[in-house]
């Protein structure tokens, strides 16, 4: 079964979200659960202790994710290392 997980601030979620979930699924059908993260700090202090940001654009995502579903090759983390920038 395929997933993405998302992790966020409620009031940061927009229409890019569901825009993300299209472009990766297609018309597919999709569950969409929406919980309440009970302990982000993890997460949080593994992100900002990180020396990179990633900056990708939506359009780069949605062409990563329609060359997957296309079972097309691609090579994922050299794509998203050009995007990569140092803090």
């Amino acid at each position: 079964m395929e997933s993405l997980i998302f992790h966020l601030e409620a009031d940061k979620a927009d229409t890019n979200l569901l825009d993300s979930i299209k472009a990766y699924f297609g018309s597919r059908r999709v569950l969409v659960r929406v919980e309440a993260e009970e302990d982000d700090t993890v997460l949080a202090d593994t992100v900002s202790e990180s020396a990179y940001a990633y900056t990708l654009p939506y359009e780069k995502i949605a062409q990563l994710a329609d060359a997957l579903e296309n079972d097309e090759p691609v090579d994922v983390l050299a794509e998203i290392e050009a995007y990569k920038v140092v803090r």
